[in-house]
């Protein structure tokens, strides 16, 4: 009796392993953005929470003219997996590999265009930036979002 009562406050004290999709945690809420690519600057707002009881991401980002959802979701394997759905009926999967949560690095399989690659960086708790690189119209297209926190 003593030996079970000990083994079930032993395994009560021990932590759950947290899964890879909570360091993203630091994301969770609202931002101001803005992606720059050359002389093109486009702002708008973005908002993450989590979903799925905790095991995606949502992100959803409104703009003029359009928005866009996008889900992020770590495999068993510790396989990121992001899903873009843009509000003209595009879908882009992109993946990538756990690691620093601050610093993580994604690319399009879907279709399957290796040219197109995002890299999000935690800047501070107050700010983040994204950089991708996509391959149109013969020419690589370099962007950078750089997201401050609303709320």
């Amino acid at each position: 009796m003593i030996v079970m009562l000990a083994s079930i406050v032993l395994a009560a004290t021990v932590p759950a392993k947290p899964t890879p999709i909570a360091g993203l945690h630091y994301l969770v809420g609202t931002w101001k953005c803005t992606y720059r690519a050359g002389s093109t600057a486009l702002p708008y707002d973005a908002t993450y929470a989590y979903d799925l009881d905790g095991q995606v991401l949502r992100q959803t980002t409104s703009f003029a003219g359009g928005s866009a959802e996008q889900l992020l979701a770590y495999d068993a394997h510790g396989a990121l997996t992001v899903v873009v759905f843009d509000n003209q009926g595009s879908t882009t999967i992109m993946r990538g590999t756990a690691g620093d949560p601050k610093h993580f690095a994604y690319r399009s399989t879907y279709p399957a265009d290796p040219s197109i690659a995002d890299t999000l960086d935690d800047m501070s708790p107050a700010k983040y930036t994204l950089h991708a690189t996509v391959r149109a119209g013969g020419k690589t297209i370099n962007s950078v979002d750089t997201c401050l926190r609303s709320s």
